[in-house]
Order: structure tokens, then sequence, then C-alpha cells
């Protein structure tokens, strides 16, 4: 029974340590309001977290009593600065990507179904 908790507790750990390799987070600054999902976020400056790699990633956008997540795909690219795009949808600004030195997290629809499945 101890070799068998002890297995366990092993392949748990492991799973956490995976888990956390493939979690960043970062900050964004956004000029304007911008909708993610349902959710409206007014312009400032917001924590970002990601969990996960490739397309089965989700972000956290933090900024005091808003948060706010969704799920999104991330992309090793460079950049020499912090961005992010947006698009115009039904008279509203919906925030598409943010990007890193190093990676881009591309927001996606979780109602749109995950290219390449």
């Amino acid at each position: 029974m101890k070799r068998i908790l002890s297995v366990l507790t092993v392949v748990s750990l492991m799973t956490i340590a995976a888990f956390a390799a493939d979690a960043g987070s970062g900050t964004v600054r956004l000029d304007s309001s911008v909708k993610v999902g349902s959710t409206d976020l007014p312009a400032g400056s917001y924590k970002v977290t990601w969990t996960g790699s490739g397309d089965n990633a989700e972000i956290t956008l933090k900024q005091g009593k808003y948060v706010v997540t969704a799920p999104a795909q991330v992309v090793d690219a460079k950049h020499s600065k912090n961005a992010f795009a947006t698009k115009s949808e039904n008279g509203a600004r919906v925030l598409t990507e943010i990007q890193f030195k190093d990676k881009t997290l591309v927001l996606r629809d979780s109602t749109a179904p995950i290219a390449g499945r």
C-alpha cells in the first residue's frame, strides 16, 4: 500500500511540474476598452497569465475587480515589445491577440472549432 501511495505521489508531482512548465505571465496595457468573450474590460494595465500550450491554452486577464478567462492558442514568436490586436465586431473592439517578447496568445471564441481538429 505504501508503494502504491508513493508512486501516486510521484506521478502527481510530475503532472503538476509539467503543467507549471506550460504556464506563463506578463502584463499588457490596453489603451481603450475591449471585449473578451462577453466581458467588457476598461482601458488599463492587466496582469495576463496563461496555462497550457499550443491549441490547448487558457488565458486570464486581471486588474482589480476585473477578471476574465478565455481559451487561446499559444504560438512561439519573437516580438520587440508587448502589444495587442483587436478587431471590430458589432460596434465593439474585441481583443484577438496579445504579444509578448517570445509568445503570441491568440484568443479563440470558445464556440469556434480548433483548426486541425
